[in-house]
């Protein structure tokens, strides 16, 4: 895909994050907002939320950084800024190519199912207000992150939820929208369930 352009679909998006992986040792924040350009709210947290799902995900304390960049990236969306910012030590900071490539494979079946999934439905669900409110659930989620990091496999089930969030809003898909909202209250109540049980 061009460089700064919006992507339209999640398989763009990990068609964009692949081809910067081919070119380089390591991908970093950086590379990300050069190649989806600032304005991609949706896409970043996206894509974000794709290498947690990834092996990378299992790394220590990997969860907690990705989730601080998504929060900082959808708070920034919640409070209406038109262009992402985001501090140059979180956007230089990298990840070796190898280990986002590893995990090409399921990255390319999640693209292909959620593509199929996402159309525009219920776009009044995924516009204007509403797209602030699932920009706030994110934020929520991330905030969880670091707890449930510490839970076996439960921070998977976040990212999977913020990644169906931002495709929601991407395509304004307010069906995918609520689905992803459901997912994420599912997160948040099983990462309780685990600590009170």
């Amino acid at each position: 895909m061009a460089k700064g352009s919006n992507a339209d679909s999640i398989g763009e998006v990990v068609d964009g994050l692949e081809e910067v992986a081919e070119k380089q040792d390591t991908v970093a924040i950086d590379d990300l907002l050069d190649t989806f350009g600032d304005r991609s709210f949706a896409p970043l947290m996206l894509i974000l939320a794709l290498v947690g799902i990834t092996p990378v995900g299992a790394i220590p304390s990997v969860p907690t950084i990705l989730g601080l960049c998504i929060a900082v990236i959808a708070a920034q969306m919640a409070w209406g800024r038109e262009h992402v910012w985001l501090p140059k030590f979180v956007t230089r900071r990298g990840i070796k190519s190898k280990r986002l490539t590893r995990g090409k494979d399921k990255l390319d079946k999640v693209a292909d199912v959620m593509d199929s999934v996402a159309k525009q439905r219920l776009k009044a669900l995924a516009s204007g207000p509403a797209r602030r409110v699932a920009a706030g659930l994110v934020v929520v989620l991330c905030l969880a992150l670091p707890v449930l990091e510490l839970v076996p496999f439960a921070a998977a089930a976040p990212f999977l939820s913020i990644a169906i969030l931002s495709l929601a809003l991407m395509v304004r898909d307010g069906l995918v929208l609520l689905i992803g909202g459901a997912v994420a209250l599912a997160a948040l109540t099983y990462g309780v369930w685990w600590f009170v049980a």
